[in-house]
């Protein structure tokens, strides 16, 4: 049985596992997995802030979207849990109307748009169409608070595959440290 406090394994998080992310190690995603089982940590004031903002930013980046691409979008309300592995969740940002795709936003600062859709950003859309079975994934991003660019991002089953695996690893191993 999983401890309640177990939250899963989100898309973000998976350029994590996968040793590409440039912002956290695996060690400190463990370790903030831990504290939030053990402790059932709070969300501190800053991180309200920060989420706040983000949630905000989003907001408009989602607006640009819908004018720039023509594309209608309807606002997910939950977390969505994949059926066959209870420990990948997403939270997308959007939906597209008529299609069976998502829209992630993101909140660039970096070298240019040719950047945007690094690896950790591959592995999230991967990840997210994984969990919620849609077949494409749209990118909007504001890159350096002022340029904005959405990219498709298509399925790929042989990089969801290896994302399965790896998390499968991750999972088992946090499972193993608090032996839930």
């Amino acid at each position: 049985m999983v401890n309640e406090n177990f939250e899963g394994i989100y898309g973000n998080e998976i350029g994590i596992i996968l040793g590409v992310n440039k912002n956290k190690s695996m060690k400190e995603l463990h370790l903030e997995k831990f504290e939030k089982m053990c402790k059932n940590k709070e969300e501190s004031y800053k991180e309200k802030e920060i989420n706040y903002w983000s949630d905000t930013i989003k907001e408009i980046i989602c607006k640009e979207f819908t004018i720039r691409s023509g594309k209608k979008v309807r606002k997910e309300l939950k977390i969505a849990t994949d059926e066959e592995y209870s420990f990948m969740h997403c939270k997308v940002d959007r939906r597209i109307v008529g299609e069976n795709s998502i829209l992630i936003c993101i909140i660039y600062s970096g070298n240019g748009p040719e950047d945007v859709i690094d690896y950790n950003v591959l592995f999230e859309c991967q990840h997210d169409m994984r969990v919620t079975k849609t077949d494409k994934c749209y990118v909007a991003c504001l890159i350096n608070d002022k340029e904005f660019e959405f990219k498709e991002v298509l399925r790929d089953e042989k990089i969801i595959y290896k994302i399965i695996n790896e998390e499968k690893k991750f999972y088992c191993y946090v499972k193993d440290q608090l032996q839930i």
